[in-house]
Parts: structure tokens; sequence; C-alpha cells
């Protein structure tokens, strides 16, 4: 049965019909920074956004493994439990830990990328573009060559957007970032639960600056052999939906389509995403042989 709550919305050659198939409830008590599960098809790399660690995934992981498929989160350097020291941080080590994840895995990946985890995707695609069967946008951050996630504020963040960029604070040295629970129940989990927001806000960890000043490095010949596909979250009250519109609009990608929830999908409507990655990996995820 159709799920109203799912768009396919456009694509660079095709439109295309969205159906939904059951999706287990499961649960996870993961409590470790990576989170797996078993199946012989493609493997999910899940990446989590700024503030947040591999916990974020918690409720897609389970998931994923119920409908057959191996699935990985884990925290990015610095983020979640990982004790990376912030000045050491940027985004060449994010991309590091996620393709050295690829390089422990047999066949190839999914890339799913969740607000700021979209520049590691990106990153990760350019480095292990053989391996990579499709990169998925999650209300990410789906940027050129040469772009960094605050250089994107900077040129195209409007007065009345007052997502998670405008109401961070800095640590002294201006290494780290943090936003203040209230702050983040409001523009990140304003449509889940209010127990599930707050705890999920009482997560959120400092977040190392050097990841969002570093800018990406990315090839026609690398990057742009792997198949890209946006997933809009049109209530996004952080990363607002124009500005997901123009990331869309200076980068290409093969499909997009919407999801009629807040900032994290994963909390407010993990069924309806679950069930959405699917559709997406089932009609754009292309055959590579892995040797």
């Amino acid at each position: 049965m159709s799920n109203p709550s799912i768009h396919p919305l456009r694509s660079s050659s095709i439109c295309e019909t969205c159906t939904n198939g059951p999706i287990s409830k499961g649960r996870s008590n993961v409590k470790s920074d990576v989170v797996a599960g078993t199946s012989p098809r493609f493997t999910f790399i899940l990446v989590h956004g700024a503030w947040q660690g591999a916990w974020a995934w918690e409720t897609i992981v389970p998931r994923l493994r119920t409908a057959g498929y191996e699935a990985i989160a884990a925290d990015l350097p610095g983020d979640g439990h990982d004790n990376t020291p912030p000045n050491e941080v940027n985004l060449a080590l994010y991309a590091a830990k996620v393709a050295n994840l690829i390089d422990t895995i047999e066949g190839p990946v999914i890339l799913v990328g969740h607000s700021m985890g979209g520049v590691s995707v990106s990153q990760v695609c350019e480095m292990r573009a053989e391996r990579v069967a499709l990169a998925i946008y999650l209300c990410a951050f789906m940027l050129p060559d040469e772009f960094s996630v605050l250089d994107f504020y900077d040129k195209y963040l409007e007065s009345w957007m007052r997502g998670a960029h405008a109401r961070i604070t800095y640590d002294e040295a201006g290494l780290t970032s943090a936003i203040d629970p209230t702050s983040a129940v409001e523009v990140f989990y304003h449509l889940s639960d209010p127990a599930v927001a707050q705890a999920a806000a009482r997560r959120l960890t400092p977040q190392p600056e050097g990841a969002r000043r570093s800018r990406l490095r990315l090839s026609a010949e690398r990057y742009g052999m792997v198949p890209r596909v946006y997933i809009e979250a049109r209530h996004d009250c952080s990363v607002h939906l124009p500005l997901q519109r123009k990331m869309q609009e200076i980068t290409s990608c093969t499909a997009i389509y919407g999801l009629d929830s807040d900032h994290a999908p994963q909390l407010s409507m993990p069924d309806a995403l679950t069930d959405l990655l699917l559709t997406v990996t089932e009609h754009h995820a292309r055959t590579i042989a892995v040797c």
C-alpha cells in the first residue's frame, strides 16, 4: 500500500512511482560505536551528521537487517564515542574512516549520508568509486568540488533561516561547536515523539569544526561515476528545504525523492525512511563487479 509520506519528485530522465513493502519494527540495543547486520547483498554504510554519532542510525540498522541487507554505522573521528582530538579532525579523516570500513567489506556498498554526512559520502565516492553502487543524500550536503559546508552557508544561508547553523555556540578556541538541547529539539526533532526527541538531543556532542571547514576534492572521473539520489526532508527546520533544493541545483543527481519529515526521519518516521532507502536502492543502485 502506498505511503503518503513518501514522495518521488523528479529525475534526470524518468518519472517514477514509489511503492512501499512491509518493514519490520525491530529494535536495536546498540551501545558501541559500530552497528552491523548481516546479508550477502549490498552493504549499507550509514554516515551520521554533525554533533551526532553512530547512534543516529540505530533505528534504521535493524530494519535494513530484517530486509536482508548488511548495515553499518560508525562514529566519525571526534564524534560520538570517538576521542580523536578536535584539532586533528577534518574531512579527509572522516572520509578515511568510511573508506577503511569499505575496505573491510566484501561486495558493493550503498552510502547513505545524513545532513553533514553528505560531504563525507561525496569524498568517499571519490576515493572508492569502484566500490560504491549508489550514494544517497538524506537532507544532506551534496556539494560541488572545492565547497565546504561553511562555504555553502556563507553563500546561500538567508536571514530567516534559523536552523542549527544559526544557533550553535563555539568553544573558546573555535575548535568545536555545540547546540543546546532545546534548540536541537526545535530544529532537528520537532516531528518526533517529544520524549524521543529530548533523549536524542541529550546525546549530541560537540562537533569538530575542522570537518565543516574542509573543502571537497572531487572529480568527474571518479565521484562523477557514482549514481546519486537526494531525499528531501520537506519539513526540515535545520537544513531548510530551499537549501536542499539549492544543493540539487548546483550538483546534479540521478533522482530526487521526498519525505514529509523533520531533519531526522530516522526518529520521526523510521519505517517510511527504511522503505524509501530500499526502494531507491532497487531503482538506482548500479551493478558493479568487486574482485
